[in-house]
């Protein structure tokens, strides 16, 4: 801590000693102090300064209400302005493309401070992604910076949502089989729910992530599930359960095909042998 007295004229000043430390000018009080030189009397007056030493503080990140895909998000960032006359400058670092605006403005406490907002529409893909707001600030011919990182909490309805059966080989009549669903969401997965589909129309068997089935002399069915959270909901792709002695026999056409492939092959060959 140090402290000086500066003519009333001096401007406001930011400045650097060495290269870590940051100093602010702050006023204080002021005074008057009567002088005489040469039989002659005048007054001066004089502002009491504190000078105190630190870095450049960080800029301060704030969301306006949730961040959720799809729909427009304001971001802001203040940085202290120690200095008016030389404010820092905020940059932004997203994940995606965005519009920003800066401005100046005082404080309650009548200090100064720069505000940058930034507008964007996030998508579920921005959840977990880092942002930084860099506030650098002017120091003769060089920068100080100074900066905030925060993750991006970006609340969507369920994604890649999907069913899957364990085993996925087919399976004998009277076997139990485990179906899963899974799927990413912000908030989590709070219902899974399993549908069978019988006659081209789906039925709901089952709720809960998994579900197990005993293996019947039907077979074949077709089940999917889905995901909802409180933004919306997920569906998975059809699955089918496979029954050993049910499988798909191959079409005869394919043999024909094989044969006649064949059976040019060898007639093309004799062709060269006996030319």
């Amino acid at each position: 801590m140090a402290v000086h007295w500066l003519p009333i004229s001096s401007p406001c000043k930011t400045i650097y000693l060495l290269t870590n430390y940051f100093f602010q000018l702050i006023f204080l009080a002021s005074r008057i102090r009567v002088e005489q030189v040469d039989n002659l009397t005048f007054s001066v007056k004089y502002i009491y300064l504190q000078c105190i030493t630190d870095l450049p503080s960080s800029p301060i990140i704030t969301v306006s209400g949730e961040v959720k895909e799809g729909t427009r998000v304001s971001l802001n960032c203040s940085a202290v302005a120690p200095c008016p006359e030389h404010p820092p400058e905020l940059t932004w670092t997203l994940p995606t493309q965005f519009t920003s605006e800066n401005q100046l403005q005082e404080n309650p406490d009548q200090t100064k401070s720069v505000l940058s907002t930034v507008t964007f529409t996030p998508s579920y893909l921005h959840h977990e992604k880092n942002m930084t707001c860099t506030a650098v600030y002017p120091v003769g011919a060089s920068n100080k910076t100074a900066e905030h990182n925060m993750m991006l909490n970006v609340s969507f309805s369920p994604k890649d949502t999907s069913a899957s059966i364990s085993p996925a080989d087919p399976v004998l009549v009277g076997s139990c089989v485990n179906l899963t669903c899974s799927s990413t969401a912000n908030p989590p997965v709070t219902n899974f729910t399993w549908f069978q589909i019988c006659g081209g129309k789906p039925t709901q068997v089952a709720s809960g992530q998994s579900y197990s089935l005993n293996v019947t002399v039907s077979g074949g069915e077709l089940y999917y599930c889905e995901a909802r959270n409180s933004h919306g909901c997920g569906k998975s792709r059809e699955v089918q359960l496979a029954i050993k002695g049910q499988e798909e026999p191959v079409n005869p056409k394919v043999f024909e095909i094989v044969g006649k492939t064949l059976g040019f092959i060898f007639l093309f060959s004799l062709v060269v042998f006996f030319a």
